[in-house]
């Protein structure tokens, strides 16, 4: 390969990757996500406090279950159909995740996929969410399957 080629091929390769993180983030289990994935598989852990795990500002929490559609989450955040289709690539929360949102003063700050095998929110938050004081959730360690475990959170 020729000196000429190299040099343009590691700019297409550095736009390549971050076109895959960019990718990865928006359709991805989130960094939130794996936080608390880390956060429950400690086998001492009784509880999870979500503030510990953000570095952003938010004071609402709301996460929507499998299965919700992009049009519902759009509508809860009043996205329109075009910012919709930027915002969540998906056409429906995937069976293997929830969609987590958080919230400061009525603007999103912060949305992904989270992951059921890193914790199952196992309520329904409702419209108004969970406040950013109250979301510690108790860890609840259930057996399924040939020894699986499930991990469920509830609200403490």
């Amino acid at each position: 390969m020729s000196r000429f080629s190299l040099r343009h091929l590691v700019p297409v390769a550095i736009v390549v990757l971050l076109i895959a993180v960019f990718y990865r983030t928006m359709n991805g289990t989130g960094m939130i996500s794996q936080r608390i994935g880390e956060a429950v598989h400690e086998p001492r852990a009784q509880e999870l406090d979500l503030s510990t795990l953000t570095s952003f500002g938010w004071d609402r929490f709301y996460f929507f279950k499998p299965g919700t559609s992009r049009e519902e989450i759009c509508a809860f955040i009043n996205a329109n159909a075009n910012r919709c289709h930027l915002l969540i690539r998906y056409e429906a929360v995937p069976d293997d995740s929830n969609a987590i949102l958080f919230s400061l003063n009525g603007q999103l700050t912060h949305m992904e996929l989270h992951a059921l095998a890193n914790g199952e929110f196992e309520f329904t938050p409702g419209r108004a969410g969970f406040a950013r004081d109250a979301a510690v959730f108790r860890i609840r360690r259930s057996l399924s399957g040939v020894d699986q475990e499930r991990i469920f959170l509830e609200p403490k």
